[in-house]
């Protein structure tokens, strides 16, 4: 059980992160400093830097408690994947998209921005390396799939799983650049485009049937 000392770091923490996301989501990242940060958190300066030695480490702080929130709840869907696997994977993918869109749009198109241009190497290199742990919960779910025969044995599962998870990301920036386009058309996207992908990772036998 974690001490009490744990516990308020932990409580301190998260009020940090919190206050981060809501100044970030009202400011912009670069309208708010870290003394703005302290003062909504009710901390020192000192303190703040003790937790988070820079506004890119709060960001890379945040992105990763929602890359934790995502894997959990992919991991409801490889705990119960059902037989279809074009259905499960659509859960899986809507589970991480739920997560990614609950972000303000302003605060997402600049976290990116940050990312990809020069000096973002950093958070760049902590992006991917998260998308990879989404990546490959999908191959742990894509797996038992091909290993019954319901999707094709002749592709490797790792670029089933890439392919699929390029999906979302495309999904992502077409978001991020339309201002236009809503998260239930994103949906329907999604669910469109994973079931073309699935046509093609039919079981070789059954497409020859077809014809």
């Amino acid at each position: 059980m974690p001490s009490l000392r744990d516990r308020k770091k932990e409580a301190a923490r998260y009020r940090i992160l919190e206050v981060a996301g809501h100044l970030f989501a009202e400011r912009g990242v670069d309208g708010t400093t870290m003394e703005d940060i302290a003062a909504g958190a009710d901390v020192s300066v000192g303190t703040l830097y003790n937790y988070f030695g820079s506004k890119t480490a709060l960001l890379l702080a945040a992105v990763e408690e929602d890359t934790e929130v995502m894997l959990e709840r992919g991991a409801a869907v490889l705990a119960d994947p059902g037989s279809d696997a074009a259905q499960a994977v659509a859960r899986l993918v809507y589970a991480y998209a739920d997560a990614l869109y609950s972000w303000d749009r302003a605060l997402l198109q600049e976290v990116m921005g940050i990312a990809f241009r020069r000096g973002g190497a950093d958070l760049t290199m902590e992006l991917a390396q998260m998308d990879m742990r989404l990546i490959e919960q999908v191959i742990a779910l894509l797996t038992p799939f091909r290993e019954r025969g319901d999707i094709r044995s002749d592709v490797p599962v790792e670029d089933m799983a890439l392919l699929l998870y390029s999906i979302l990301a495309t999904q992502l920036f077409i978001y991020l650049s339309l201002e236009g386009i809503t998260k239930p058309t994103i949906k329907l996207q999604l669910n469109h485009q994973i079931e073309l992908v699935f046509e093609g990772l039919a079981p070789v036998e059954e497409k020859a049937n077809e014809v």
